[in-house]
């Protein structure tokens, strides 16, 4: 059932768009399904107020339109610096070295969704792949080098992003949060030292885990 999207109308979301669909949830994640309704606290409009990203979204053409998914775009930066050494010089080593700095233009996917009557359409890879191509998009004013996104560390959420090309930007969870935080918390804290003593091998787990994807590759298969 692919290319549903096609056959769509593609807008910046907004109430007058919201008022005129059907009713729409996305059941997994109420924290996302909020952020797309104007009767919300933090939802779109105030990022949109505030000029911190703006959404979009897919919605069937027809007399009772129905929301199919969306999505949020701001500009952003990945930040070389905070990764180890090793993996910062290796990170760099795929940028021409005169380009080589500390961060790097980004577009940051703030929220993403596919809406419940629309999830078993698998329209997912098709919203990503339009989102690639406006990062791409040469009458864009601003350019990006690269995708980000925070996103939540739970399977299917990581293994729709990495099946879009993304990856990790840090090794693993413990390495993100040490990175980031730059302190250990006392719960990790406590972890650690049951390890040395023997008595639990900890899992240390951050609720999201940034991910990126290179645009460049888009551009050399062009």
């Amino acid at each position: 059932m692919g290319y549903l999207l096609d056959k769509c109308l593609f807008v910046r979301l907004s109430e007058e768009i919201i008022d005129q669909c059907q009713s729409y949830v996305c059941s997994k994640d109420l924290d996302i399904d909020s952020f797309f309704h104007t009767n919300q606290k933090d939802n779109f409009q105030d990022y949109n107020n505030e000029m911190m990203g703006y959404s979009h979204c897919f919605y069937t053409d027809g007399a009772n339109p129905q929301m199919v998914c969306a999505f949020s775009l701001s500009h952003s930066a990945l930040r070389t610096e905070l990764l180890p050494k090793p993996k910062r010089n290796k990170f760099n080593k795929t940028i021409p070295n005169p380009k080589r700095r500390s961060q790097y233009p980004a577009i940051l996917i703030g929220r993403l969704c596919v809406f419940d009557d629309f999830r078993h359409f698998k329209v997912g890879d098709e919203m990503m792949d339009l989102i690639k191509t406006i990062a791409i998009d040469q009458n864009n004013p601003c350019a990006a080098r690269f995708l980000v996104v925070d996103a939540v560390n739970n399977e299917k959420v990581i293994e729709y992003y990495q099946n879009n090309g993304f990856k990790f930007l840090f090794e693993s969870d413990s390495e993100e949060q040490g990175c980031l935080h730059n302190v250990l918390h006392e719960t990790l804290l406590q972890k650690i030292k049951k390890i040395v003593s023997g008595t639990e091998k900890p899992a240390i787990n951050c609720p999201t885990r940034l991910m990126y994807f290179d645009l460049i590759v888009l551009n050399q298969d062009a």
